[in-house]
């Protein structure tokens, strides 16, 4: 009988085991860095457990960057401020091609959060803000924006130039002296609370135009005393036409004898 030979059937995988972690996630924890696109963070999809691995890694964040991607998505966004990471200072989502909505509020969101980068984010449609921690503001180049309203009172650095679709922006901040809205070349509302301001770069507000009641008749009813009209002088016709046959008709006399 010839030998068996030696490793006929190997072990078989098990697919229950839990698939190895990315050495990004404690690294992050130990220092409070990341900078890997959002997909690659912990997903509960992947593995049950994963949902509390994944809020450890953002909850011990203190510098958030993931910059030039597409990947990036309101709903990771949304996931941050809703956490509020306690020490999260920075965030620099700059060149996320697919980010539309930006919002930080209420007021205790992100409580520690002093500089965030959104410039270049050429789908960024609405921006709001409402922070006393945030002193710098990058929102340049978003070809997109269409309203920004930022209220925070420490704000001190904004960058906004060259956002050509922004029509509304207002602004309240206690310490910011200057304001550069160069390029933005379709505001037509501009509030700004801002009693430390010294110098503003603004372009001529758009002036939208209004509906001004005309001095002439509306259309409809020119239209209709034209139709009146030409139905009198339709009516007035016929009568003259009855008329005229009526005078060149002869009727012969009836005799009746007595």
């Amino acid at each position: 009988m010839p030998p068996k030979k030696k490793g006929g059937k190997g072990k078989k995988k098990d697919d229950s085991a839990e698939p190895p972690h990315d050495g990004s996630w404690e690294r992050t924890v130990e220092n409070g860095t990341w900078e890997k696109p959002a997909t690659d963070l912990p997903d509960a999809n992947v593995w049950p457990t994963w949902g509390a691995l994944r809020e450890r890694v953002l909850m011990a964040c203190k510098e958030i960057k993931i910059v030039n991607t597409a990947s990036l998505r309101d709903a990771f966004c949304n996931e941050i401020v809703k956490l509020s990471p306690p020490e999260l200072a920075t965030i620099n989502f700059q060149g996320s091609s697919n980010l539309r909505n930006f919002v930080v509020s209420p007021m205790a969101a992100c409580p520690k959060l002093t500089e965030l980068d959104l410039s270049d984010c050429s789908s960024l449609e609405y921006v709001m803000l409402q922070s006393p921690s945030l002193r710098t503001l990058r929102l340049k180049g978003c070809q997109n924006i269409n309203k920004v309203l930022i209220h925070c009172p420490h704000l001190t650095s904004l960058e906004m130039m060259d956002n050509p679709r922004l029509e509304t922006i207002m602004i309240w901040s206690d310490e910011l002296v200057s304001v550069d809205l160069s390029g933005c070349t379709g505001i037509y509302t501009l509030k700004l609370q801002c009693p430390a301001l010294q110098e503003k770069k603004v372009p001529p507000l758009r002036i939208i135009e209004q509906h001004v009641k005309p001095v002439h008749p509306p259309i409809s009813f020119l239209l209709k005393e034209t139709y009146s009209d030409a139905s009198k002088e339709a009516a007035e016709a016929k009568e003259r036409e009855w008329k005229s046959k009526k005078e060149d008709s002869v009727i012969s006399k009836v005799y009746r004898p007595f």
